[in-house]
């Protein structure tokens, strides 16, 4: 199935949209270019544009499943919880998929409620989680389920980066106010906005429940309902996707032209570790709750097709391929997640 010119349009219309009301912001405030941005250009123009250059090339997607009204599932998928989440911005489709193996068996679908998916989580309990730029809303989807238990539109404003605490507490990105909307679990407005100096892209929760916030710019750490927080000065090009480990660790990916996976102990600003993805440009993360495998959503420079990919985590140094069969982009979860 080809992408729809009209999912491209609207991204792009979006992001031009979020660059005007950015231009006002001082220079201090200018996030880090995007890989193979050119100067003076935002990362959401760099990141239209490469969409807009890989529907010009043809780039296509396809459907592995019936059209259903709601999206499907096998009974194996309402059954297991080692299941993995693909989700595709253009078709605003979630896919989902058996977590063992490389191109493992598709299980199901879901489109009801999908609405230009940005970011996934599976909390504790196994819910999905899923930020809907397209409706500005947050759903949530019990394990197996095609339809969202649980919608969120209070506060929420272009929306983003997506976690959730281990008491099931939700925090969301949004990247249009510059702000962090925190629900309380089972409530749907939210108890807390954090201000943000610059549009938050990605979150994540340690053992602690302290939230971390990463803008492109920066690493900033808040404890648990606070809304001031701590610069935490990590030596890294452009801090994007974050994930932090039940020892502290902060995984990050380097959105700068390292295009690398950094790995911070507790309390240094130096990586312990850089691993290089090489011939990728990395996007999301998601680490298992065994925390063995983490993984990756990268868009593939040489042939503008996402795939997902896997690290032995913590000690690997080689990362390989997950999934190659193009359903997807940018919105990954693995379940069960490390849902602290």
């Amino acid at each position: 199935m080809i992408c729809s010119d009209a999912n491209f349009v609207r991204r792009g219309a979006l992001f031009s949209l979020l660059a005007a009301m950015a231009a006002g912001c001082s220079a201090s405030n200018t996030p880090g270019l995007a890989p193979g941005a050119a100067a003076g250009q935002s990362n959401a123009q760099h990141q239209s544009a490469a969409m807009e250059r890989k529907l010009a090339n043809g780039f296509v997607r396809r459907s592995a499943a019936p059209n259903h009204a709601h999206g499907w599932m096998l009974p194996e998928a309402k059954h297991s919880r080692d299941v993995f989440y693909w989700g595709n911005f253009g078709s605003s489709t979630i896919y989902v998929y058996k977590k063992i193996g490389v191109n493992p068996k598709e299980v199901g679908t879901i489109t009801d409620g999908i609405d230009e998916p940005e970011r996934l989580f599976v909390d504790g309990s196994n819910n999905l989680w899923v930020t809907n730029i397209g409706s500005e809303s947050i759903t949530e989807y019990a394990r197996g389920a095609t339809s969202p238990t649980t919608t969120i539109t209070d506060g929420v404003s272009s929306p983003t980066g997506l976690t959730v605490d281990a008491e099931g507490t939700v925090y969301c990105a949004n990247v249009a106010t510059d702000t962090v909307t925190v629900y309380p679990k089972g409530e749907t407005s939210p108890s807390l906005t954090i201000p943000i100096s610059t549009a938050p892209e990605y979150l994540a929760t340690d053992s602690s429940d302290n939230l971390y916030v990463s803008t492109g710019l920066g690493v900033w750490e808040f404890a648990p309902g606070s809304t001031s927080g701590t610069e935490l000065d990590l030596s890294i090009g452009s801090p994007g996707a974050i994930e932090v480990d039940k020892s502290g660790d902060i995984i990050l990916v380097d959105d700068s032209s390292a295009l690398s996976i950094d790995v911070f102990p507790p309390g240094q600003s130096s990586p312990s570790k850089v691993i290089p993805d090489t011939g990728e440009d990395p996007f999301a993360l998601s680490l298992s709750k065994s925390e063995k495998k983490l993984y990756i959503s990268a868009d593939n420079t040489a042939n503008g097709a996402f795939t997902v990919q896997q690290l032995d985590y913590p000690n690997g140094t080689t990362i390989t391929s997950k999934l190659t069969t193009g359903v997807g982009d940018w919105p990954i979860a693995v379940s069960p997640d490390n849902a602290l």
